[in-house]
């Protein structure tokens, strides 16, 4: 197995586990994007966002060394933002995961050796991933949205319980 088919098969194990959550929080009867855990931590709407954001991230700031696609809603669901859902709407948040999703395979598709072996560079992004590869980078993006993945089922969790007590 190469890397780009290792890489596919994270891709769709994160994907699997992010629709799986999505489908027993809508089961759960939790719609609502907004619904903040008691625990405080963020609403569904901003971790599906956020998870969104950072697929945008990964190639066209870290890797492209650009801006983000869509610079709206990468502001808006940055680490560091209060983690409360804005209104964007399920198909709008959607679409840039599915679209963000796309294209970073594709790229991954397409990349060279050279280009997957390329240092990321002080001043080109934040520290975290300065003296990283491309290939470390990219492995690091599906531990990310495996991460918020785990809120999801936290948030389910929380709001499972809270209904229990009404």
């Amino acid at each position: 197995m190469n890397d780009k088919e290792l890489i596919q098969l994270a891709a769709n194990s994160t994907r699997k586990w992010r629709d799986m959550e999505i489908r027993l929080l809508e089961e759960a009867g939790c719609d609502d994007l907004s619904y903040r855990p008691t625990t405080g931590m963020a609403s569904p709407g901003w971790v599906l966002g956020h998870q969104a954001a950072v697929f945008d991230f990964t190639l066209n700031v870290l890797i492209k060394q650009g801006s983000p696609k869509n610079e709206k809603l990468a502001k808006l669901y940055t680490p560091g933002t209060s983690g409360d859902w804005v209104g964007t709407s399920r198909d709008e948040i959607r679409d840039y995961y599915d679209s963000g999703e796309r294209e970073l395979l594709e790229w991954i598709e397409t990349a060279s050796e050279p280009e997957l072996e390329r240092v990321i560079e002080e001043g080109k992004a934040p520290s975290f991933f300065v003296g990283s590869t491309v290939r470390q980078v990219i492995s690091s993006t599906f531990t990310h949205l495996d991460y918020h993945s785990g809120h999801l089922t936290a948030i389910r969790k929380d709001w499972e319980t809270s209904q229990k007590a009404k």
